[in-house]
């Protein structure tokens, strides 16, 4: 068998020789039960202590810590298992991680193994361990159990391993995906919507962490581009037109006469096509001011200015954040919030860097017995109303415009759908615990969506359903905020990955429910 992923066993012991005359041989067992249970599971072992006398193939003092540890980083394991036989110096096993790091220049995926027994407290140096590098940042995973009689905690090890796999071999694109990071600018078209706290940041904190730069515009500027590509009789949106702008008309052409999506103007906030054409106008306004300000993601505020006084931007917002424009051609992918969510547009950006594939902007609307509900006013982009593969304009096609909800006096089109079943999706958010950046994720599979369940929450706005690997309660408790972003695929190693990199706190659950932390 190929070994599929290379791990390095660091084993530490007691200082103490009347304690190390006495434990040797049960700690040489219990490093060999490890190795014996990793190569079983197809996994290259590199143990620091091998070639070495039998008193000093377990460290015990800082020499041989470095020395150990320099043998296991010059092979470059993917992974670094700290190996906890019995009682050990917390402090080695911390400076093992150190020397690791200095050694391989580069960061460390930790385990803690406890071995479980109870005539010796192998656990006990676990968690001080646990504790020590809690206290300096240092994210691990920690399993415990007697991996000779239990099988699942073999298990537990590889499940963990290959989460951590999936992050190694992830390490250059999310290194560049950090590298980029400073190559890319926000516009926030208007200020905090809605008195959400969430939505606003420090720029300031976004240039130092992540070194994104920077710019805003009132909304009003959007307002005069957009009533400069149409020429009204009357009150924008409700009156007779003519279309100024060719690109305004290429897209009317192809959605509404070309019959690409569903048009409902039976509902009051929606009585005819001229606010659409209106919507259709401030995504090109958005579009030439991206083009301008060499933007590369966004928010608009929408709430209340233009929702309450001219149409909702809900066609600006999910086409921005599409593959494919209103008129069908193939465009970049700008991220795009709504309410003017900087985190969430960042957290979207992020996802979309490591897919290249658009993400999207919804709510925490919902979760009952395991299934997530993720909605917002009405712009998911058409590319999750289909499966990724599919031909983006049989998604668009999939598109229902339907007037808006009460919320939006001004009304306006939403941009209706519904993400299939059976497909894996990443849920995920940035936000500031205590001012401090924290990235909180998982991964759902999405199931199928009745249009009845339009009724059921709001009728003109997108739903996307999925099965969660925790509890409801879980989820609920550690989500940041009201808002998420998302994109196909499972990318919790990445985030890990990323997170990790980037020296912020993360809450992530893989897809088995494994919470992988980092102390924000």
């Amino acid at each position: 068998m190929k070994p599929w992923v290379r791990v390095g066993v660091f084993s530490p012991n007691d200082p103490r020789p009347w304690v190390r005359e006495q434990n040797i041989d049960l700690m040489l067992k219990h490093e060999g039960s490890l190795i014996d249970a990793l190569k079983k599971m197809g996994v290259e072992v590199v143990r620091g202590g091998e070639g070495f006398p039998k008193m000093d193939r377990i460290a015990w003092n800082t020499r041989l810590v470095q020395e150990h540890i320099r043998k296991i980083a010059e092979k470059k394991p993917d992974v670094l298992i700290l190996n906890q036989g019995s009682w050990t110096f917390p402090y080695d096993s911390i400076d093992a991680v150190k020397y690791f790091e200095a050694e391989a220049g580069d960061i460390a995926r930790v385990i803690i193994f406890s071995h479980k027994n109870p005539k010796v407290p192998g656990l006990v140096a676990g968690m001080a361990i646990g504790g020590g590098l809690k206290r300096i940042g240092i994210p691990y995973t920690h399993i415990f159990g007697d991996i000779e009689k239990d099988p699942r905690v073999s298990r537990d090890l590889e499940s963990v391993l290959r989460f951590y796999k999936r992050g190694a071999e992830s390490a250059e694109k999310v290194k560049d995906v950090i590298r980029k990071l400073k190559y890319q600018k926000y516009l926030a078209l208007g200020g905090m919507s809605l008195r959400m706290p969430t939505t606003t940041v420090d720029v300031d904190q976004w240039q130092k962490v992540f070194g994104i730069s920077y710019e805003t515009l009132d909304q009003s500027e959007l307002l005069v581009r957009a009533e400069n590509m149409v020429e009204w009789d009357g009150r924008p949106g409700e009156s007779n037109y003519k279309i100024l702008d060719r690109r305004v008309e290429d897209a009317l052409d192809f959605l509404w006469r070309k019959k690409h999506g569903r048009f409902d103007f039976s509902r009051p906030s929606l009585k005819g096509i001229e606010k659409i054409v209106y919507q259709l106008a401030l995504y090109y306004a958005a579009l030439d001011i991206v083009k301008e300000y060499n933007i590369t993601f966004m928010g608009v505020k929408c709430q209340d200015e233009l929702s309450a006084r001219h149409c909702t931007a809900c066609i600006l917002t999910a086409f921005m954040n599409n593959d494919v424009g209103p008129d069908g051609k193939p465009k970049p992918i700008i991220p795009a919030s709504c309410e003017n969510d900087m985190d969430s547009a960042l957290t979207q950006l992020i996802l979309h860097l490591l897919t290249s594939k658009p993400a999207g902007f919804g709510d925490f609307r919902d979760v009952e017995d395991g299934v997530l509900t993720i909605m917002n006013c009405g712009q998911h982009p058409p590319y999750f109303f289909g499966r990724p593969d599919e031909d983006p304009v049989k998604k668009l096609d999939r598109a229902e415009y339907i007037g808006q909800e009460i919320f939006y006096a001004a009304g306006g089109a939403s941009v209706r759908g519904r993400t299939p079943g059976g497909l894996k999706m990443t849920v995920a958010r940035l936000a500031r615990e205590n001012l401090r950046y924290q990235l909180v994720a998982t991964v759902i599979e999405t199931i199928d969506v009745d249009p009845g369940e339009h009724e059921r929450y709001n009728y003109s706005w997108p739903i996307i359903k999925g099965k969660i690997p925790i509890p409801d309660e879980v989820l609920i408790d550690v989500w940041p905020c009201n808002h998420l972003g998302f994109a196909f695929g499972d990318l919790t190693p990445e985030l890990v990955e990323f997170a990790h990199r980037v020296g912020i706190g993360y809450k992530i659950f893989a897809e088995d429910g494994k919470e992988y932390s980092r102390p924000s």
